[in-house]
């Protein structure tokens, strides 16, 4: 199947249809996944899966449909996407659809073969190796998921834009338990790659069972510490910071004067040892390729350098509305799955958000803290992306005072505000780790309460 062919014929029956502008997304994608229920090791799903989404433009009238490749013919999609705009309002808004823009580099450094090629049986294979590194006579591995997707998709739009990209994702999520003279804990670890063959899932069980029976340490907290440096590794800290700062510069956001940052261009928003970047060439990052989903070039954007804010985030129809040029940041892949993912628009979205490093190791962050936490595991890492407010639940911590780690802790929530936080003592490590849309490494957080029963 050739994407390319399919995504010019769709193209030359939407023009020939009426279609003042029009753009065609086609994709394949291939996903194989295992699953471990209740401690059971389960073979999967396989699928490979084709479809294309249509956006028909008459005027300001804007129509857009999707179906799988096996299910309906291109003309039918046609007809059903100028319907759609025919009965659709004029979008005073849109202006239009991205023109076609130089292309540098090969997909082919995104996508990996090895990951491309496994099956379900080589997947439980690495699962098992977590189940079995895991296990103990206190841990049983009740949950878990291991999951590889290879993708390759083709943009043509009626302005000439003709590009496409191809990548590949690996993505895996596993659980255990710990139980011991009648107490009971958890531990949860992720991994995500481009190269299944870059995760020491061995390491990862280890972790795992070393997690959960460290939980079962854990002590009540209950006093209330004000004036608290939270540090969170990677995990729990680039979700937070993800739910922020990429809210806070989608360029839809800023435009629709939704973000708190929308007038702060120049300005200093965070600390001086803050700097990020959003990479759609990652080399790392799930998202890297060479072109966004409406085929625009991708590139580095740097969107805070030392605390300054540098940037805001623009597909084609945010930055239109502004006369500046977009930042290939329209997006409808997710590192977590790739399925139908034809059959969504692309909207304004960051690809990889990389947090620079610094130089120091997490034990040297701990040991300049005289009153904190350190915490691996949050119910689940939650931030108002307006306000900066959160009350997160902690599942799994330790104290720190006076440079060293103290007491595991349970029962208690960290509360703060992440704007407020990021632009007082912040001091990040060294470790960088990918997880989901994010390169992140253990950060600490200045100003933050930590609040027990």
């Amino acid at each position: 199947m050739n994407l390319a062919d399919i995504a010019d014929k769709t193209m030359s029956l939407a023009q020939k249809s009426g279609a003042t502008q029009a753009e065609v997304y086609a994709v394949w994608a291939k996903i194989a996944s295992v699953y471990i229920d209740d401690g059971i090791p389960k073979i999967g799903s396989f699928m490979v899966e084709s479809g294309i989404g249509l956006k028909y433009i008459i005027g300001k009238k804007i129509g857009f449909t999707s179906s799988t490749l096996a299910q309906e013919k291109p003309s039918d999609v046609v007809e059903r996407a100028k319907a759609l705009a025919q009965a659709s309002n004029e979008d005073p808004l849109f202006v239009s659809l991205p023109e076609p823009k130089k292309v540098s580099g090969s997909s082919e450094k995104f996508h990996d073969k090895e990951t491309a090629a496994a099956d379900s049986e080589f997947l439980m294979e690495k699962a098992m190796e977590v189940v079995k590194a895991a296990s103990s006579d206190y841990v049983t591995v009740p949950n878990g998921s291991l999951r590889t997707s290879s993708v390759e998709y083709h943009i043509s739009n009626s302005l000439g834009v003709n590009t496409g990209s191809k990548g590949t994702i690996t993505f895996g999520f596993f659980t255990a338990k710990s139980e011991k003279n009648g107490e009971v804990g958890e531990g949860v670890q992720r991994c995500w790659s481009r190269e299944i063959g870059s995760i020491d899932f061995a390491k990862l069980g280890e972790k795992l069972e070393s997690q959960a029976m460290n939980v079962l340490k854990a002590k009540p907290f209950k006093e209330k510490w004000d004036d608290v440096v939270g540090i969170l590794t990677p995990s729990e800290g680039s979700e937070m910071m993800y739910q922020l700062v990429a809210s806070a510069v989608s360029g839809e956001n800023v435009n629709k004067r939704r973000s708190p940052w929308a007038d702060k261009m120049g300005e200093e928003v965070a600390s001086k040892s803050l700097t990020i970047y959003d990479n759609g060439l990652s080399e790392k990052g799930l998202l890297g390729s060479i072109v966004d989903d409406e085929g625009v070039p991708t590139q580095k954007t740097t969107i805070i350098e030392n605390g300054v804010l540098q940037s805001y985030l623009y597909d084609s129809y945010n930055a239109n509305q502004v006369e500046l040029p977009p930042t290939g940041n329209a997006i409808r892949r997710t590192p977590r799955e790739l399925a139908g993912r034809f059959a969504i628009a692309a909207v304004c979205a960051g690809t990889t958000m990389e947090i620079q490093p610094g130089s120091k190791s997490v034990d040297d962050l701990i040991g300049d803290i005289k009153r904190g936490v350190y915490i691996e595991h949050f119910a689940y890492p939650l931030v108002d992306s307006m306000t900066g407010a959160f009350s997160n639940e902690v599942r799994n911590a330790r104290i720190i005072e006076n440079g060293e780690l103290g007491n595991q802790i349970k029962y208690a929530l960290w509360v703060g505000n992440l704007f407020d936080s990021i632009k007082g003592d912040l001091q990040l490590a060294n470790n960088l780790e990918v997880h989901d849309k994010k390169i992140v490494p253990s950060i600490a957080f200045p100003s933050t309460e930590l609040v027990g029963q």
